[in-house]
């Protein structure tokens, strides 16, 4: 499948962006390596930032797919690798992203759940606004009892310039309904995200 041509104006943005790559000192009309890096860069930021459209009528998608189930304890999908950008540098950001609900009637496909996660994330957004809409929508659209989301971020406006903080890793989280009321569900949700928790890069 081919891929839908970038904007033009994200295009001429990036040339001018390589441009200043040569008053830096860069041989950028000589070194081949350069040819048209504001085309790849463009179909670049396309695959991290995806349209808000795009991303609005997915989550409709997947929200008017569910199914009922006589369920009422908890779903989790943990350790979901996804990537984004932050919006005060448009630095890439690596997430590992956790999340979980107690159905009431109905639950989702339980990819949808991965799926969500990947797309709420391709916005530039900050990470403590990702985490907490993940949770809301869990909670309101999803109609469930709760719902929990833990995310771990390595934000490269960190790790590679400023306080160039490679090791670090920033971690958020979000509870709604049962997940906030009741400790003992709060601290399972953690627990089991933790138990076995990878370390992100």
């Amino acid at each position: 499948m081919e891929k839908p041509t970038p904007d033009p104006r994200v295009v001429a943005a990036y040339a001018e962006l390589l441009a200043s790559f040569e008053r830096k000192g860069y041989p950028i009309k000589t070194d081949d390596n350069f040819a048209g890096t504001p085309e790849r860069a463009a179909r670049g930021l396309d695959d991290m930032v995806w349209p808000l459209a795009r991303i609005q009528a997915e989550v409709d998608e997947i929200m008017s797919r569910t199914f009922r189930a006589k369920y009422d304890q908890m779903v989790l999908s943990k350790h979901n690798i996804c990537f984004g950008v932050c919006p005060h540098h448009l630095l890439p950001v690596i997430y590992r992203i956790s999340l979980a609900y107690i159905p009431k009637e109905k639950v989702i496909g339980i990819s949808k759940l991965t799926r969500l996660a990947e797309m709420l994330a391709r916005r530039p957004v900050l990470q403590e606004q990702l985490t907490d809409d993940l949770a809301e929508l869990m909670c309101r659209r999803l109609e469930t009892q709760g719902s929990a989301v833990y995310v771990q971020g390595l934000h490269m406006c960190m790790a590679a310039r400023g306080v160039e903080a490679h090791e670090v890793r920033i971690v958020t989280n979000a509870v709604r309904g049962c997940f906030k009321d009741d400790h003992a569900t709060r601290t399972e949700f953690l627990d089991l995200v933790r138990t076995g928790h990878p370390e992100l890069l």
